[in-house]
C-alpha cells in the first residue's frame, strides 16, 4: 500500500513538471512575439520620426519658396508699372504697339508677303512675282504696295530698323549680271523705294544680296526655284530698351 501511494505522488509531481514546462514554452514564445513586434513599432516609429523630419524640412523649404515667389510677383508688378510709365511718357502702351504690330501683320499678308516672328525680329518674305519681273531690279507695282506697309510700320515706329536681302535661284544669268550682282541690285532697288519714295532715313536701312545661297526650298523644281526667288525684309523693333526696363 505505501509503494501504491509512492507511485502515485511520482506520477502526480510528473505530470505538474509537464504542465509548468508547457507554460513556460508557451511564455517564452508569447514574450519571443511580442520581442518581435516590439522591433518592428520601434522600427515604424523610427521611419514615422523620420517622415515627419522630412516634412517639416519641406514645409519650411514651401514656405521659402512661396515667399520668392511673392518678392517676384512684387517685382514683376514693379516692372511692369515702370515699363507702362515708361511707354505713356512716350505717348504710347504695350496694348498700342501689340495692335499695330497685328495690324502690321495682316497688311503685309494682305499683300501677298509671307510673315514669321524669329528671334525678335519679323521676317517679311515677297516673292519675286510681287515685287521684280524675272532678271530686272526694278520693283514692281505689287511690290511698292508691300514696301507701303513696311515703310508705315517704320513711321509708326521710329527706332525700327530694317534690313533687306536678296535672293536667288541657282540658275546663271543671261547677260553681264550674275546671281550676286542682281541679288544686291535688288536689295538696293527695295531700299532705295523706301528711302526715295517714302522718305524713311537711310540710317535705318540696310541691304544685302545672298545670291542662291540661302535658299528655302529645292530648286529642282519650278516651284522650288519660285519660292527661292525672294526679297526678305528683316525688321527689328529695338525693344532693347524695353528689355533693359524689365532686367532692372
Amino acid at each position: 500500500m505505501k509503494y501504491t501511494f509512492l507511485a502515485l505522488g511520482t506520477v502526480l509531481f510528473l505530470l505538474s513538471s509537464c504542465g509548468a514546462s508547457k507554460k513556460l514554452e508557451q511564455a517564452n514564445t508569447q514574450l519571443s512575439q511580442l520581442t518581435e513586434t516590439n522591433a518592428k513599432q520601434a522600427q515604424q516609429l523610427t521611419a514615422y520620426e523620420a517622415d515627419i523630419k522630412r516634412l517639416k524640412e519641406e514645409n519650411i523649404s514651401y514656405g521659402k519658396e512661396a515667399e520668392a515667389c511673392r518678392i517676384m510677383e512684387q517685382n514683376i508688378r514693379a516692372k511692369k508699372q515702370k515699363l507702362d510709365e515708361e511707354l505713356a511718357a512716350r505717348g504710347t502702351s504695350w496694348q498700342q504697339i501689340e495692335d499695330r504690330a497685328a495690324k502690321a501683320v495682316t497688311d503685309l499678308r494682305n499683300a501677298g508677303c509671307d510673315v514669321t516672328y524669329q528671334n525678335g525680329r519679323f521676317h517679311i518674305t515677297v516673292p519675286e512675282e510681287f515685287t521684280f519681273k524675272s532678271g530686272s531690279a526694278t520693283v514692281a507695282p505689287k511690290g511698292r504696295e508691300a514696301l507701303n506697309v513696311v515703310a508705315q510700320i517704320m513711321y509708326d515706329n521710329p527706332g525700327v530698323v530694317t534690313t533687306v536681302v536678296g535672293n536667288t535661284d541657282d540658275q546663271d544669268m543671261k547677260g553681264a549680271k550674275d546671281n550676286w550682282s542682281l541679288s544686291t541690285e535688288r536689295a538696293g532697288a527695295v531700299v532705295r523705294v523706301l528711302s526715295d519714295v517714302y522718305n524713311i532715313n537711310p540710317k535705318r536701312l540696310v541691304a544685302a544680296g545672298r545670291s542662291k545661297f540661302n535658299p528655302i526650298a529645292s530648286n529642282d523644281t519650278p516651284e522650288g526655284r519660285a519660292s527661292n526667288r525672294r526679297i526678305e525684309i528683316v525688321i527689328n523693333p529695338r525693344f532693347d530698351r524695353i528689355f533693359d526696363l524689365l532686367a532692372e
